[in-house]
């Protein structure tokens, strides 16, 4: 992520974009959707950052798309300020958990409509109990 893919020290040779078999590809591609969404449902979760210059007492909502290798990657409608210290509290049938996580990195929504309805991405790594 972030990463500057416009340049490339890496040749790939001539390409003849007349070829049938590579007009055949192109064309089964274009159907393709490739989404890297965790199978599992977002969930509902209140957050507040705990720590840092923009510290407070107030929750606002997010939602919880996706948690895996100790990352947390949540939606809000407003942007999580990079390397704040964020709480993340989430209710399960009766059970509360409560887990702290640091931004590690943020950005608006590329998807479609993402950007009308303010959308953010932020992905935080857990900090360990």
């Amino acid at each position: 992520m972030g990463h500057d893919k416009s340049r490339s020290s890496v040749s790939i040779g001539n390409v003849d974009w007349n070829d049938p078999h590579l007009n055949d590809l192109l064309k089964k591609a274009d159907s393709w959707s490739i989404d890297n969404r965790n199978p599992v449902p977002a969930q509902d979760v209140q957050i507040r950052i705990a720590c840092g210059w923009n510290a407070n007492n107030v929750s606002k909502p997010a939602l919880l798309i996706s948690e895996s290798d100790g990352v947390m990657v949540l939606i809000t409608h407003f942007p999580l300020p990079h390397g704040e210290e964020v709480q993340v509290n989430s209710q399960t049938g009766n059970i509360s958990r409560t887990r702290m996580g640091r931004v590690i990195e943020e950005r608006e929504g590329h998807r479609a409509g993402d950007q009308q309805q303010g959308i953010f991405l932020s992905w935080l790594r857990v900090r360990s109990s």
